[in-house]
């Protein structure tokens, strides 16, 4: 959403719809972030359409502020527009000079009208979750999220908890915990393993307690995101297993990954259930039912790749489609309402396999264009919608990688994340609907080009 006083205040008014702003969530963050100033900033839901909101000063009440939203994410970005542009304050990941914030409040003067161009605003990588957040506990969480809500992100990934549920899952279907953690990687190189390019770790098995300890953390981060007016997206079944699996299930089509970033072949080349298998709808029906057992029934949005820096077992088209069409099968058998989200990657890290034919058989394969979110990972530099015919006509997201490796620099293409996304999102057919921060590391870092984007969303 544009966060300068003077473009917000040309926006259009709010169109009639059926209001669905829960404010409780924004009062939260007063209080977390401005505890001197709680009781002085008021939110209301208001009808109207998409994620908007108005600021004013409050009627009858000296130094006050009030922010109508047609959404709670609507509210968080009028808050932190009234704080930026008004307030000369901001926060970082790095620190917070909100506490500067001038009391009285300063007054607005006439309303100011702001709303977001695109439905979804993203953020993360799953290799996040091993660089930067592996280790972290809920305060880290609860300011990221703040952070995350203050700047419109409305839809985040959420990988913590994900080795209870597979564990679980891999019990029921009879394999022992020695089977199950020798394929588990150690907590920063579980990315990887959930990619299923890597598998076993070094220096002793993944701790029990410390999936535990993501489970519980887990309970603490999904319910945060919820109130901030978030959806998150939570994984879902890939397909890969432990190696024991095919001695279990002899006649399951169960096929070897490719070969990963130089490590040994006891560390990679990891095994695929193929998901056109019937055993592979029975596992994902389990692993969502227990998923949402744990943290609720929260979202119909589930990161699932299967092919990320490792080539499908066969570049047949009609192969590929029978892989798409058997995951989204799976998936809507367990949420008939289920998104599948698809980091997009692999189209560029891999584009020699992945020709333009193959790529419409594999996004193809999932029927109707909603079915499927891809994130367009490294647009920025590296966009594949364009080469794709915006992905075939499947939803997708406009996405700044910037970062890799938790190697960042103070530089950013500001000229690329001005002009593109505004240009995608107008194109001939375009089929885009969000934009996102898919950085895969991110502190410390360079917050002004993640700024300037999400100003825009």
């Amino acid at each position: 959403m544009p966060r300068f006083a003077g473009l917000l205040a040309l926006l259009g008014g709010l169109s009639a719809v059926l209001a669905s702003a829960n404010v409780s969530g924004i009062y939260g963050i007063v209080e977390r972030r401005l505890p001197q100033h709680t009781g002085k900033f008021t939110f209301t839901s208001v009808e109207g359409g998409g994620d908007a909101f108005v600021i004013s000063d409050t009627k009858g009440k000296q130094g006050g502020i009030t922010v109508s939203c047609t959404t709670t994410s609507g509210c968080a970005r009028g808050l932190y527009t009234y704080l930026t542009d008004f307030g000369g304050v901001d926060i970082f990941w790095t620190g917070s000079r909100l506490h500067e914030l001038p009391s009285p409040l300063p007054k607005v003067g006439k309303p100011v009208k702001g709303s977001a161009i695109v439905p979804y605003r993203y953020h993360f990588n799953t290799v996040t979750f091993g660089y930067t957040t592996a280790f972290w506990d809920f305060d880290k969480w609860s300011l990221l999220l703040d952070w995350l809500a203050l700047r419109g992100v409305n839809l985040p990934l959420a990988w913590n908890g994900y080795e209870a549920i597979a564990l679980e899952v891999f019990r029921e279907f009879g394999l022992s915990d020695g089977e199950i953690f020798d394929f588990f990687a150690g907590p920063a190189f579980l990315p990887w393993n959930r990619f299923g390019n890597m598998q076993t770790s070094w220096g002793g098995s993944l701790p029990m307690q410390w999936i535990n300890d993501q489970a519980t953390l887990q309970k603490q981060i999904l319910p945060r995101m919820v109130e901030l007016g978030m959806t998150p997206i939570l994984p879902a079944f890939t397909g890969f297993v432990p190696r024991a699996m095919s001695s279990h299930y002899s006649n399951a089509s169960i096929v070897n990954g490719s070969a990963w970033s130089g490590f040994p072949t006891a560390m990679t080349n990891d095994s695929f259930l193929e998901p056109f298998d019937p055993l592979f709808p029975q596992m994902q029906k389990s692993f969502i039912a227990k998923q949402q057992q744990a943290y609720g029934n929260i979202t119909h949005f589930y990161t699932l790749d299967q092919y990320n820096e490792n080539n499908p077992f066969s570049g047949n088209t009609s192969y590929l489609a029978s892989v798409s069409a058997s995951t989204i099968a799976s998936l809507r058998a367990a949420d008939p309402e289920a998104i599948w989200v698809l980091q997009g990657w692999l189209f560029f890290s891999s584009e020699t396999f992945w020709t333009d034919d193959r790529i419409e058989a594999y996004l193809g394969g999932a029927p109707g264009n909603d079915s499927m979110l891809i994130l367009d990972l490294y647009t920025e530099a590296q966009p594949q919608w364009n080469r794709t015919n915006s992905y075939f006509g499947k939803q997708w997201v406009w996405c700044e990688l910037h970062d890799y490796g938790g190697n960042m620099g103070m530089e950013g293409n500001l000229a690329a994340i001005t002009e593109g996304p505004v240009a995608a999102l107008h194109a001939n057919g375009s089929s885009m609907v969000g934009m996102g921060l898919t950085m895969e590391g991110q502190e410390p870092g360079n917050e002004i080009v993640y700024d300037v984007l999400l100003d825009q969303a």
